[in-house]
């Protein structure tokens, strides 16, 4: 900004008692509530009250006078400042015969507060948490929840909804001040994991463990899904990671529903007894397999 002691029509040598009285001079005869309407007496307003912040006190003045001046911290203070005078309506009880600075600015302030007090205001924003099953998560539900006034509220979850996925219900929350809208309601979801699935997209991923007879010459086994068991036919000569579909048993989307993956994971027996170690010797003699020669 220009400089201040310019600004207030002022030696750079003047004392503090000049730069005050100068001061209200100045802020008398631009005041907004003097010159309602006209801009440049706004400005010339903020000008003035910019520059006696500056040099207004013996400490600032000695900042000014040094160079030591935070151009940052300043700035915010003068904005902070600016806005507490916009609107002001108490001018010609603040500046009198018997001007008092303190009363000034203490008006001032209450003036802005009791604007503020009365400006419609939109109640606070209520954020709840809701725990449901992994089958609800996939099919979706409809479930009811207690808000904190009291009331009930029917909360619809879609089906496919993830942890942390947000419902929002609108002028559910806190009530408004001076007239203004109620908050909004927000339902937080947390979905409760299930052993042995998990969801990806539309789809419900599950692994299935089979014998290595039931690998190598195929047949039906009963398959978990969300509704229930299915029979599931192994194709002879499934390995571990191979990925079969049951249609329809995945998640409920907008359109339809998804299908469920089922990866297949061949165990053996941890301690394979005598007799089957020799059969199996016997059956590899006859019919010999080596995986590694197609690598």
């Amino acid at each position: 900004m220009d400089n201040p002691y310019k600004t207030l029509g002022l030696a750079e040598d003047a004392t503090q008692a000049e730069i005050k009285k100068a001061y209200r001079n100045l802020a008398k005869l631009h005041h907004p509530d003097l010159n309602p309407g006209k801009k440049a007496s706004e400005d010339k307003f903020k000008e003035i009250s910019q520059a006696y912040e500056l040099i207004g006190t013996p400490e600032a003045k000695k900042k000014f006078d040094e160079g030591e001046v935070q151009k940052k911290q300043e700035q915010q203070q003068r904005e902070s400042f600016y806005r507490t005078q916009q609107g002001a309506g108490r001018y010609s009880q603040s500046f009198g015969d018997g001007f008092s600075e303190e009363d000034f600015f203490s008006n001032l302030f209450r003036s802005a507060q009791q604007q503020q007090e009365a400006t419609p205001r939109k109640g606070q924003d209520q954020i709840y948490d809701l725990s449901i099953s992994f089958k609800d998560a996939v099919l979706g539900v409809e479930k009811e929840l207690t808000l904190a006034n009291g009331k009930t509220l029917a909360v619809k979850i879609p089906g496919g909804i993830e942890t942390g996925k947000k419902l929002r219900f609108s002028q559910m929350g806190s009530p408004g001040s001076k007239g203004g809208p109620a908050g909004d309601a927000y339902v937080r979801i947390h979905v409760e994991a299930l052993s042995g699935f998990r969801s990806s997209g539309d789809t419900i991923e599950t692994e299935i463990p089979i014998s290595f007879y039931e690998g190598l010459l195929g047949g039906e086994i009963e398959a978990p899904t969300i509704d229930g068991n299915v029979l599931l036919t192994i194709p002879p000569g499934s390995s571990t990671g191979t990925r079969l579909r049951i249609k329809g048993k995945g998640v409920v989307n907008k359109a339809s529903r998804g299908d469920q993956i089922v990866t297949l994971k061949v165990l053996l027996p941890k301690k394979p007894s005598p007799e089957l170690q020799a059969a199996v010797k016997e059956c590899e003699k006859n019919f010999p397999f080596n995986p590694r020669e197609a690598l």
